[in-house]
């Protein structure tokens, strides 16, 4: 099995270029890498590489990159000077920027005591962290490192279907999609062959491991190395006892085709062209987009469904009811309470011959209070980390949009992914269940929450204004989208957050919302509806 450390060094230098044909890309791709690291000591060596050897390496402490020619192949087909020719070397320059994201963030070193079997798990581990942390300050760079996939996994280094190689393939493979450089329609099949393999709680919990991992500091070698400790031990390998890496004897891997025919058809999906900006938005850089990007099927609403709307439809109405106001009135004559003093005074006037102008009765009248206007906006994530609760999610979004709508409310749903979708237009009231299909390879919370602020005004006062957001709030830019909640608060917008009930790793909480765990939408309505309630009320 080849290992994920063999293009990763903590110490040596790459040996010094000869004058060749490659020394122009040496030279056009170090000024590069050092613009893309800030620092001034970036080198890139373009040169072929030695049999069987790393496509890509680097050394992070000396900032030195060593790129295999043979991905360009002719030094003429492009002038590595000019940026806008690296969609002629997609996977060359994709390998650049994994070997330059390596540089920025991989500055943690396992201690020679570490068992190699831990430190292969934890540079594993590695390998999605740092592509993840890159794409969050480069998102547009995420075509060239999915390309870059084709040539840093290799089938064979699966050569078993034994539970190692497969845990090995999730850790590559699967974990770049949960770090957003792969799509989950990318790895499908793969996915299929390895939970063939692992099943799914042992690979939900390597799931967990990784998610984890790729929240990890730059310089964290302790905790990474007890994530990669337990990567381990989930996979029954007590490092004390077997630090070696486990063996595997050649053979037919279903895990090594499916992983090949995913490379494949990454070179061959034209999915990883530049995104389209449309015109529709008032926000610049936003794509929205009311056709179909997100794919769903439609289906009756189910009785619990139906009974679940129901029930909320009355919650909402009464948090919209507005008691009489109550309120003194004075009057000449009763019913009411008499005043003594009004009255003495109205006698004195009257025995005066004086136009009376006293009122000594006094009464409270009850005047109706109009119930204030309401607005509910539904945003509901199709990313892939929902795709297991994509079915419970889309029947909660069903039953919110149904209710508000009874209830009164001006309402619309939309769906977020690597497009904003407007599934529900304001006005109109859902009859069918929409089942979202989660497989979007990331998620746009700030652009979806701007068009949502577009289409219902929830930044505006005058009204009683809700968001009910059901997603588990994972996202690439926390700090956006916080600001973006915190932005919506701010001006009296109330913020419903449903969570996802997943027993191997927790939702994120953000401020300034009232959060809750759904597990089946049907049973948890009447905390939906009560903590709608509050947080209308505190709105």
């Amino acid at each position: 099995m080849t290992s994920v450390s063999t293009h990763l060094s903590t110490s040596g230098t790459t040996p010094a270029p000869a004058s060749s044909p490659w020394s122009p890309w040496s030279a056009a791709w170090t000024k590069h890498a050092a613009r893309l690291t800030g620092r001034t000591d970036a080198s890139v060596t373009v040169t072929p590489a030695s049999a069987g050897g790393p496509k890509g390496f680097s050394y992070p402490a000396t900032a030195e990159i060593q790129i295999d020619a043979d991905l360009i192949g002719d030094p003429e087909i492009a002038d590595p000077r000019r940026l806008g020719h690296r969609s002629k070397v997609p996977v060359a320059y994709g390998v650049l920027l994994h070997e330059v994201a390596h540089v920025i963030h991989s500055h943690w070193d396992p201690p020679p005591s570490v068992p190699p079997v831990v430190r292969e798990a934890a540079l594993l581990l590695e390998e999605s962290r740092i592509e993840g942390r890159y794409r969050t300050a480069r998102p547009r760079d995420r075509r060239w490192l999915r390309r870059a996939m084709t040539s840093l996994i290799v089938p064979d280094d699966t050569p078993t279907d034994s539970t190692w190689s497969a845990a090995y393939a999730a850790g590559l493979i699967l974990a770049r999609v949960d770090a957003k450089i792969l799509y989950p329609a990318d790895v499908r099949e793969p996915r299929r062959a390895i939970t063939k393999v692992l099943g799914r709680k042992l690979l939900n919990g390597l799931r967990a491991i990784w998610r984890e991992a790729q929240t990890v500091g730059d310089t964290d070698t302790d905790r990474m190395i007890d994530l990669g400790e337990r990567w381990c031990r989930l996979l029954g390998i007590e490092p004390t006892v077997n630090p070696a890496l486990p063996a595997d004897d050649a053979a037919t891997s279903a895990i090594a085709a499916a992983i090949a025919a995913a490379i494949d058809a990454i070179l061959n999906n034209p999915a990883d062209t530049p995104e389209h900006i449309g015109p529709r938005s008032d926000v610049p850089g936003i794509y929205v987009d009311t056709d179909t990007p997100i794919t769903w099927t439609e289906r009756d609403p189910r009785d619990a469904e139906r009974q679940a709307a129901n029930r909320l439809t009355a919650l909402l109405r009464r948090a919209r009811h507005r008691e009489p106001a109550r309120t003194l009135e004075a009057s000449s004559a009763p019913p009411g309470r008499l005043r003594t003093r009004a009255a003495v005074t109205l006698a004195a006037q009257r025995a005066a011959g004086a136009i009376p102008t006293a009122q000594p009765w006094r009464r409270a009248v009850g005047r109706p209070v109009p119930d204030p206007e309401l607005t509910v906006g539904i945003l509901i994530d199709a990313s892939g980390s929902m795709g297991a609760f994509a079915a419970p999610m889309s029947s909660a979004a069903w039953i919110v949009a149904q209710a508000a709508t009874r209830a009164g409310a001006t309402s619309a749903t939309l769906a977020y992914g690597d497009r904003v979708t407007v599934l529900i237009p304001p006005g109109r009231r859902p009859t069918k269940v929409r089942d979202m299909q989660a497989d979007a390879g990331m998620e746009r919370f700030v652009e979806a929450c701007a068009e949502a602020d577009r289409l219902l005004h929830l930044s505006t006062p005058g009204t009683a204004r809700l968001l009910v957001v059901v997603s588990d709030g994972h996202y690439q830019n926390p700090e956006q989208s916080q600001a973006a909640i915190t932005r919506l608060h701010n001006t009296g917008c109330a913020i419903l957050w449903l969570a996802p009930d997943n027993k191997h790793w927790s939702s994120r909480v953000y401020d300034n919302t009232t959060t809750i765990t759904v597990d089946d939408p049907t049973t948890c309505i009447n905390l939906i509806g009560q903590a709608a309630i509050e947080a209308l009320t505190r709105a």
